[in-house]
């Protein structure tokens, strides 16, 4: 069987379609050998017809199955491949930045799993590299009102690595599940993303089975995307409670950590 440069998958849940398709055309005009799968999670396949002109591989769900499980399947059905993208569908990837970034992966065999510069759409950082993640940065962040957030000003820049800094490469604990592009083999002999968890946590979880493995988990920022970042969990009462209950499972499968 052939192996091609880079495989992807985008899991969807009744996303606008104009979104859906700048996500995918900017992942399918890349010049590398690439195959690319939307894994629907939506109530009914509607979203199919968005990609009708598109050479990608849909497949619906037929529930919501959640994040991880969705990717999943992606990478279990998968075409052979040296690399495979985990992606969001609110991703808008800059020209050259797949091709930029299978270049650093070639040339650095320990690295694992690499992120690129994540950009709001006027051109800001979004400081998505963080640190293992505690139970105090976790309920600052998700819980205490922004308004008191100046006053955590040291203790939040130091969780998401702002002393580092996002003008070089560096080791980064925890990649933005937005975008994470991944050793084929490597993901697979990890056995991909832990399904226990429906959403939230799982990219940390990820990046920790990585290392476990003796691989690096890098940001470079020679290459960027754009992200619409949109916060769930801020929105609903049902997606907090989801956080929640997989922060739980989070600190028991690693351990708890309080500060």
């Amino acid at each position: 069987m052939i192996t091609i440069d880079c495989t992807a998958s985008i899991v969807v849940y009744d996303n606008p379609a104009r979104m859906l398709r700048a996500a995918v055309e900017s992942f399918l005009c890349c010049s590398l050998d690439t195959h690319l799968y939307i894994v629907d999670n939506s109530p009914h396949p509607v979203l199919k017809n968005v990609f009708n002109d598109l050479p990608v591989e849909y497949h619906f769900y037929g529930k919501n199955a959640g994040y991880g499980r969705a990717h999943n399947w992606a990478i279990e059905h998968s075409r052979e491949s040296r690399y495979h993208l985990i992606m969001n569908p609110d991703i808008v990837i800059a020209q050259g930045t797949m091709e930029r970034l299978v270049d650093f992966m070639d040339e650095n065999p320990g690295i694992g799993m690499v992120s690129p510069r994540v950009l709001n759409a006027d051109g800001t950082d979004q400081f998505l590299n963080k640190r293992y993640l505690n139970v105090t940065d976790l309920f600052v962040r998700r819980f205490v009102p922004q308004i008191f957030h100046p006053l955590l000003k040291r203790r939040l820049a130091h969780y998401e690595m702002r002393d580092v800094g996002y003008d070089k490469v560096c080791d980064v604990e925890c990649i933005p599940g937005a975008f994470m592009l991944c050793r084929m083999d490597v993901l697979k002999a990890v056995g991909g993303f832990d399904p226990r968890y429906f959403m939230y946590f799982e990219d940390g979880d990820l990046c920790r089975k990585f290392q476990m493995h003796g691989y690096r988990t890098v940001y470079y920022p020679n290459a960027t995307v754009v992200h619409g970042y949109e916060r769930a969990s801020h929105k609903s009462v049902k997606m907090a409670m989801i956080l929640i209950a997989n922060m739980f499972r989070y600190f028991n499968k690693w351990g708890w950590k309080w500060l």
